[in-house]
């Protein structure tokens, strides 16, 4: 059997799947295209006024389910979320929670959000020392269901503690968030957008399918990691307590899921649902993913079904609702990639059947080409600096630049790898002879006069120098092109079919 029949029969094997995942897969590969081609210069996806936060940190996330971490679009979009203001309580903690998962230090911006809790103490129990910690929108605003349950997240993902911390969250939910949760039908297990606290308009305490999604998904994540104290506070018991909350909160979230199996708010005022929405479903999702995991069949079934309705809500330009925040938030709702969605032929990031969508060349390092030149970047501060090849064996020289700030800069690398032979100096120059293939993606930190830093990601992409020669084609390129060649035959037999 020669290597081309092989490199087929390869092929073939990898690409064997349900047609159930073989559309999900498709759907994750459209949306991530999109978010591809719609990123902004800077690094950062802006969609309704005020989420560029938002739908920044989905992006991440969902380049993370995708696995195009090595790209140069995720290296943009985590440059812009690292340097990228504070807001409102939610926008941190969602950026918080996608540096944390991409493996970057959120330890600064989730230190700003432990010192803006709510605190005060209740009345006495068993726990030793009975304090609340919660939060509201912006500092001093009224506690919300969402932004309490964020602002944990937050300290917990990016590994932040405080005197008393793991009691605080205890005594919180014991005293404060379960005695919110609604009794009452159609609301029976949900949680309203506020805590409860004096003034309240009507509409905000009914039950919210945002907001329970959100605790319920952070309830369980702190139940996982064992920091609920074991204790009597507030007339309720730690954990058996939480445990029935949380099976109430599920059963309720199951329940919100309209006859074509997407997830809906209800309406305050009739209690109906109202129509599915993508946003809604997916955070139905990343709640209910917990108890799937440990094998809720009720859970994996309302999973399952919810998939399918997002996947048949995908416009043509593989965005749900055209806008970046949806999109993102329903691609990190789907089965992360796996397998031979996670073929990367030319090795530039993106995968390739995210390429196959763009219409990019699988054998060909053009995953840049895709980025926007014409933004307001500001080269070295809020955008990747550069992404740049170097040659094995070949000396390499570049020099890093800073823009804005008070200058002399310095330059030094605080996290990930040069490629082996190169060093940075202080002076931002990057010099050597590169000694091993790959590509080395890293963080470093530039310092102006007046000691402010700014963190950014630069990549170096280490190829073999390129020869004049014909050269046989080694298996996992032949197994590419075999993937050419059946998309092609695929997309014109669906052609000639229509």
């Amino acid at each position: 059997m020669n290597r081309q029949r092989i490199a087929y029969t390869l092929l073939l094997a990898l690409t064997v799947a349900s047609p159930a995942q073989a559309s999900v897969d498709d759907a994750r590969a459209k949306g991530i295209k999109w978010l591809v081609q719609t990123q902004k210069g800077d690094g950062s996806f802006v969609g309704l006024q005020g989420l560029e936060v938002q739908s920044t940190s989905a992006a991440v996330e969902a380049m993370l389910a995708a696995g195009v971490t090595r790209s140069p679009q995720y290296a943009r979009a985590l440059a812009w979320l690292a340097n990228a203001p504070g807001g409102s309580l939610d926008s941190r903690a969602w950026q918080v929670a996608a540096l944390a998962a991409a493996g970057r230090d959120a330890k600064t911006i989730a230190g700003t959000i432990r010192d803006e809790r709510n605190t005060y103490v209740v009345q006495s129990g068993s726990l030793p020392t009975s304090g609340v910690a919660t939060w509201g929108a912006y500092p001093g605003y009224g506690a919300s269901t969402i932004d309490t349950a964020l602002g944990y997240g937050a300290l917990r993902s990016a590994g932040v503690s405080y005197a008393n911390d793991t009691n605080n969250l205890t005594v919180t939910v014991l005293c404060n968030i379960l005695p919110a949760q609604l009794t009452s039908s159609p609301w029976n297990g949900a949680w309203p957008h506020a805590l409860p606290q004096s003034g309240q308009p009507s509409h905000a305490t009914t039950g919210s399918l945002a907001a329970t999604a959100i605790m319920l998904h952070e309830l369980n994540k702190q139940r996982q990691a064992g920091r609920f104290l074991s204790g009597t506070v507030c007339g309720k018991t730690s954990p058996g307590a939480i445990d029935t909350a949380m099976a109430s909160a599920k059963t309720w979230l199951i329940a919100q899921a309209n006859g074509d199996s997407g997830f809906a708010e209800r309406n305050p005022q009739t209690t109906n649902l109202e129509a599915s929405a993508p946003v809604a479903t997916a955070m139905a999702i990343r709640a209910l993913a917990l108890f799937a995991a440990e094998g809720d069949t009720a859970a994996n079934t309302a999973i399952t079904n919810a998939r399918t309705w997002l996947d048949a809500q995908q416009n043509a330009d593989g965005s749900w609702r055209s806008d970046p925040f949806v999109t993102a938030r329903v691609v990190a709702a789907l089965p992360a990639a796996a397998g031979a969605q996670l073929t990367d032929s030319d090795q530039d990031g993106l995968t390739d059947v995210v390429e196959q969508q763009l219409g990019t060349q699988v054998l060909v390092a053009d995953a840049q080409g895709q980025l926007d030149p014409n933004a307001n970047a500001v080269p070295g501060l809020t955008a990747a600096s550069f992404s740049i090849s170097a040659v094995l064996n070949e000396a390499f020289s570049y020099t890093v630049s800073a823009s804005g700030g008070n200058g002399p800069f310095t330059f030094a690398r605080v996290n990930g790898a040069l490629p082996p032979g190169l060093t940075l100096a202080a002076s931002g120059q990057i010099s050597g002879t590169p000694s091993a293939l790959g590509s080395y993606a890293f963080d470093y930190e530039i310092t102006d006069a007046a000691n402010a830093k700014t963190l950014v990601i630069g990549r170096i992409d280490v190829t073999e120098a390129p020869s004049d020669g014909d050269v046989p084609l080694p298996a996992w390129a032949l197994v590419a092109l075999g993937a050419g060649l059946l998309g092609a035959m695929r997309r014109h037999g669906a052609r000639t079919s229509g």
